[in-house]
């Protein structure tokens, strides 16, 4: 046998739920917060560098607009003024350089003194502000690779005089945007945190809500749960209040198939409503246990033992357990025919050492005579009784079921005699022996109820069996009453009886019987009087018995 599925699962589980749960939301989280930081990032950067280019730009505007600019540009005399207007507008906006440049593109001022004088750096950059272009541009200069806005400056005629570079170097710009990000890293690390609290506490309630189990526990607990259900030999069937099913076992989903109802019973669905008044109706009602219930389901009677079921003290559905009630039936029958084979077996036992003390009681008498008449009758005896039966039928069962009502019949005055040409060897199933004891036992039966009022109390039995076919053929002949016309087509119907009531399933059950093994049983009246049962009963052997159990 296989290892248990339950067992591969605890092998290949190297850690524990809880951990497993943190490990998993934890790593979610922080895949989503990377995800979203990288998104962020790129928005802030853009948002960083626009408002880079908005504030340079606006303290360009603001230069070229000065008088004093103006002025100085203007005037040869005055350009030396142009370093130091320049120096107090950086510093009051904050950026990285202000440089003026005359229309001759030198520079009237800079951060490093040293270069003012020279020529700008990037003199097609500046040239575009002088043509009356405004422009962004990042290219290197003498402060190293940044962002920078030319602006041009005019005179009060319009006329552009020179023009005016802003801005602000890369290492200042990625400096503002790391500052910026900071900010998305502390909310990193508060969301993990807040993330890492949650797994623990999650992962705590989902441990607790399974009972603090393992999953490899839990899935051995179902392997075993359903393993044990189903190796049951009794039929389970729970449902809960929404009468749904909660719980069904291979027994029970069997013998509800071999209903002639067509019940249509699946786990999780509403049971059918005819099943539930069979078996749940009352438990329902009452919420009490009751045991040993013979029931009807469908057309199988069974036994039943129902209880409510219970969680914390409410009410929460009804679990059932049966089974069908022929296999004790067949258990008691076999039961009861080796039993009487038996005390038929040993009453004839003793009967037979009385009859021997008789015997050597002649002998000493030297009455030989009547010894040998004596020992003739109880050959006779013996062949028509016991050492009849027994040669004919092979099946100890059967025998011994035949002896027991051979004694009844001697009990009530009725002649019952089993004709020579009987035959049967013994059957290799239990259940051909089960179903024959059936069918052979209730038409006997009936035969012998039959004959009680009867002047003649005769019945008589042929059995035989054709090796061929595997078929049983049994003719049953009372000399009773008969069956009377208006019932004939009646007598095989369930629940229907001539008796008290609580009666009419035998003939019912022996027609199911025969043709479910598509048999034959068939009756007539006797010209002389009575009733004559015909039966073919074919014998199924291992393969029907394994179908069946």
């Amino acid at each position: 046998m296989s290892e248990p599925m339950a067992l591969q699962i605890k092998k290949k589980q190297r850690f524990s739920l809880r951990v497993i749960i943190i490990f998993i939301v934890i790593f979610s989280i922080l895949i989503s917060l990377i995800a979203s930081n990288l998104l962020i990032k790129n928005y802030v950067i853009n948002q960083e560098m626009k408002k880079t280019k908005d504030k340079i730009s606006s303290v360009a505007r603001v230069t070229v607009n000065q008088p004093e600019i103006i002025e100085a540009i203007e005037n040869q005399e005055s350009k030396n003024n142009v370093q130091e207007i320049a120096l107090k507008i950086r510093q009051a906006t904050n950026v990285d350089f202000v440089v003026v440049l005359d229309k001759d593109l030198i520079r009237l001022s800079h951060p490093d003194v040293t270069v003012i004088g020279q020529p700008f750096s990037n003199l097609p950059d500046a040239r575009r502000a002088l043509e009356g272009e405004s422009h962004f541009s990042t290219e290197d200069g003498v402060l190293g690779k940044g962002t920078r806005y030319f602006e041009p400056i005019k005179n009060k005629s319009g006329e552009i005089i020179g023009v005016v570079c802003v801005g602000l170097i890369s290492k200042t710009i990625d400096s503002d945007i790391a500052e910026a990000q900071s900010q998305l890293i502390y909310g990193l690390l508060l969301g993990l945190g807040v993330g890492v609290i949650g797994a623990i506490y999650g992962a705590s309630r989902i441990k607790k809500i399974l009972f603090n189990l393992e999953p490899y526990e839990i899935a051995n607990l179902l392997y075993d749960k359903e393993v044990v259900e189903n190796e049951i030999t009794e039929c389970i069937l729970a449902i809960n209040l929404e009468q749904e099913v909660i719980l069904m076992n291979k027994e029970a989903s069997s013998l509800i198939k071999k209903t002639d109802a067509n019940f249509d019973v699946k786990m999780n669905q509403k049971i059918p409503a005819e099943i539930y008044e069979v078996l749940f109706a009352a438990t329902f009602t009452e919420k009490t246990k009751s045991k040993d219930q013979r029931l009807l389901l469908g057309d199988i009677e069974i036994v039943a033992n129902m209880s409510p079921i219970f969680s914390k003290e409410v009410f929460a559905g009804g679990v059932v357990t049966f089974r069908d009630q022929s296999e004790l039936t067949n258990l008691v029958q076999q039961l009861s025919g080796t039993e009487q084979y038996i005390d038929s077996l040993r009453a004839q036992t003793h009967e037979f050492m009385n009859k021997m003390q008789v015997i050597m009681g002649m002998i000493e008498l030297k009455q030989y005579d009547q010894v040998t008449n004596y020992m003739q009758d109880l050959h006779q005896n013996y062949q028509s009784d016991v050492g009849y039966i027994t040669d004919k039928i092979k099946s100890p069962a059967i025998a011994g079921y035949l002896l027991g009502k051979a004694g009844e019949a001697e009990e009530k005055k009725i002649n019952f005699t089993m004709i020579p040409e009987s035959f049967l060897p013994e059957l290799v199933t239990d259940n051909d022996i089960h179903e024959l004891l059936q069918v052979l036992g209730n038409i006997l039966t009936n035969a012998f109820d039959a004959v009680q009022l009867a002047e003649t109390k005769e019945v008589s039995l042929l059995i035989k069996y054709e090796e061929e076919g595997q078929i049983i053929m049994m003719d049953v002949m009372d000399s009773g009453t008969g069956i009377p016309k208006e019932i004939e087509e009646k007598i095989f119907n369930n629940r229907f009886s001539t008796k008290n009531h609580d009666r009419g399933y035998g003939l019912y059950l022996v027609n199911k019987t025969v043709t479910s093994r598509e048999g034959i049983i068939e009756f007539s009246a006797r010209k002389q009087g009575g009733t004559h049962f015909y039966v073919e009963f074919p014998v199924m052997g291992e393969e029907h018995d394994h179908t069946n159990y």
